[in-house]
């Protein structure tokens, strides 16, 4: 597996599956993932610990919810979102589509400012 990156809030591992990209990263307590919008579905499943999920909906309204280990949750196309790591956790993350290179993303602030 390739460490893609690796800071603070842990690291991110990526692994070509059979034609699929899969994201695994292991996320310190109390820091979060995410704050992007994708142009596809995005799938998730913890493998250990928990996340508070918040998702901000087109029509207004905020889900916030917890994950934890051994549930999925898929996330529609774009809607921002962000996972805050509740324990030490770890997570797989897939998408049905091609992601866009890092400098081309496109963040949802509030939820992006949680991730530093």
């Amino acid at each position: 597996m390739e460490i893609v990156s690796s800071d603070k809030r842990g690291w991110i591992k990526k692994e070509l599956i059979r034609d699929t990209i899969l994201w695994i990263s292991f996320t310190r307590k109390g820091y979060a993932r995410g704050g992007d919008i994708h142009r596809g579905l995005q799938y998730n499943t913890v493998i250990k610990g928990q996340f508070q999920v918040r998702q901000l909906y087109p029509k207004g309204g905020e889900s916030v919810r917890t994950l934890i280990a051994g549930r999925s949750i898929i996330i529609p196309f774009g809607i921002p979102h962000v996972f805050i790591a509740q324990e030490d956790s770890i997570m797989i993350e897939w998408h049905d589509h091609e992601l866009p290179p890092y400098e081309e993303k496109e963040f949802f602030e509030p939820y992006r400012k949680l991730c530093k």
